[in-house]
């Protein structure tokens, strides 16, 4: 073989080896391509759950808004209702006299001097002071 020739067979085994590693970087950057267009469909999808996640939670936020109102006009509602039956209670005589009494005895007072104050009889009087009186 001629030098020429060597020189020749050398620059073809080179030029192969070249086309062998171009094919195989085409090789690698399409598999890359294929599991990048993975990663992007993946992504697509969890921004999507994200999306609805997100709508779930404002949904969420205004429904516990709504129901926080709700509550408060119930409350409201509620300190209403309580009030008006305090004054039903007040101008309710027997009920005016029995609070009084009721009262007297968380003060302190005897049987006596609540039979006395609010002419109740004795055993009204008594059973008043055994649920509510003083035990000391």
């Amino acid at each position: 073989m001629t030098p020429i020739e060597i020189v020749l067979a050398t620059l073809m085994l080179v030029c192969l080896v070249l086309i062998a590693m171009v094919w195989h970087l085409f090789r690698r950057i399409s598999d890359n391509q294929a599991f990048a267009g993975s990663l992007e469909d993946k992504l697509g999808s969890q921004e999507e759950k994200l999306l609805l996640q997100q709508e779930g939670l404002h949904e969420l936020r205004v429904s516990s808004i709504g129901m926080g109102d709700r509550i408060k006009g119930l409350e409201r509602e509620l300190r209403t209702l309580h009030d008006k039956q305090l004054e039903l209670a007040d101008m309710d005589p027997d009920t005016r006299l029995y609070s009084h009494a009721v009262k007297r005895l968380q003060q302190g007072a005897t049987v006596e001097e609540v039979m006395e104050e609010c002419e109740l009889p004795r055993a009204e009087a008594e059973l008043l002071f055994s649920i509510h009186g003083k035990n000391e």
